[in-house]
């Protein structure tokens, strides 16, 4: 299976793919199975299992546990059978684990019945600086750490679909940085030995001793126009038990701060826009634009409605607003504005009707 967190034998080549391509976003894959340690293949254990994955499957595709709560989902809960597709047993390090696939448009579909938000396959690569106690002194988590919280990252991106990425710190990241940078939260510091990774957000953050706990901090920025005056976009702080606890903590907030901000909810009002791609050269394009534009989150059906010399215009039904949409197009790396945005952060460059002007990148 295909890990969020990027495995250290991809990174070098992932490197080179990030610094050509400037991919950012990460467009992740089985957000409808999981799996789920069992002690035994007894029915009873299945049953227990098949909803926990359910669970698992349900807050990724929201991005929130409190989707949870939800009395419609509590109700199919009960009763994990009727979404499921298929469900399988394998042994994982000495554990056995019940591996189970549901049906992903019935997912999105109970998700929408119980009006709540659905965030869709394309999401935000966030790279994380992390200084923490090791081997006596305060180190920075490296991609190839032997750490268990690196592992810890890998697991819990994996459990609710963030894409998560740790520095390399080969010897020019060494030079650059150093771990008071990041527990003193100097994100311009942190930024310049950061270019390489393309990554959408960056995320400091500082795990230290205090007594019997441990104290954490993490605050996210975006990865450009960062100075040292730029405040964060995102702060969660406290104390936990240990390390697993406070990781666990953060990247729950994490979570819950790209819910807020990418998950997009059916308004229940009839939403219309429209979107305009220009330099269209080949069908293969089109047919690309419009399967892409119909898997969205925030679209409820996509319907080309004008077609002139390289330039196509699809009418949209939306289940957010127009803001909901451009924040999502503004994560697919095959899609770019055909001039530099003049101002604010979904701003994208308008045609005479005030509409979006987007460009499909030919791959």
């Amino acid at each position: 299976m295909l890990k969020f967190l990027l495995k250290p034998s991809l990174i070098a080549f992932l490197y080179c793919l990030f610094t050509i391509n400037s991919v950012n976003a990460v467009e992740v894959s089985k957000l409808d199975e999981a799996n789920v340690p069992v002690s035994s293949r007894a029915v009873a254990e299945r049953d227990k299992a098949l909803k926990s994955a359910l669970e698992q499957v349900i807050i990724k595709n929201t991005g929130t546990a409190r989707s949870l709560d939800n009395s419609l989902i509590q109700s199919q809960l009960s009763n994990p059978d009727t979404l499921l597709s298929q469900y399988g047993y394998i042994e994982q390090n000495g554990q056995l684990l019940l591996t189970a696939s549901f049906e992903h448009r019935r997912i999105v579909a109970l998700l929408r019945q119980a009006q709540l938000p659905v965030w869709g396959t394309q999401r935000p690569l966030t790279l994380f600086w992390v200084a923490m106690p090791g081997d006596g002194d305060t180190t920075i988590l490296g991609d190839s750490s032997a750490l268990a919280e690196r592992k810890l990252f890998s697991d819990f991106s994996d459990a609710r679909g963030i894409p998560v990425l740790l520095p390399i710190l080969d010897l020019d990241e060494l030079m650059g940085i150093n771990p008071n940078d990041i527990k003193g939260m100097f994100a311009d510091i942190v930024a310049s030995v950061s270019g390489r990774y393309q990554a959408d957000f960056l995320a400091l953050v500082a795990i230290d001793t205090a007594g019997s706990q441990v104290r954490y901090r993490l605050n996210l920025y975006t990865k450009a126009t960062i100075d040292s005056l730029t405040p964060p976009l995102f702060s969660y702080n406290g104390t936990a038990e240990n390390s697993t606890q406070a990781i666990e903590a953060m990247m729950a907030a994490l979570g819950e701060y790209y819910f807020t901000k990418y998950a997009i909810a059916d308004t229940g009002t009839q939403q219309g826009a429209s979107v305009t791609f220009v330099n269209i050269q080949k069908m293969a394009q089109l047919v690309e634009v419009e399967k892409y534009l119909k898997q969205l989150s925030a679209i409820k059906n996509a319907t080309l409605t004008h077609i002139q010399g390289h330039t196509v215009t699809f009418s949209l039904d939306l289940f957010g607003s127009e803001t909901d949409l451009q924040r999502l197009l503004s994560l697919e790396p095959r899609i770019s504005v055909v001039a530099p945005v003049s101002a604010g952060e979904f701003s994208p460059v308008s045609n005479q009707t005030g509409k979006p002007v987007y460009e499909w990148r030919l791959p």
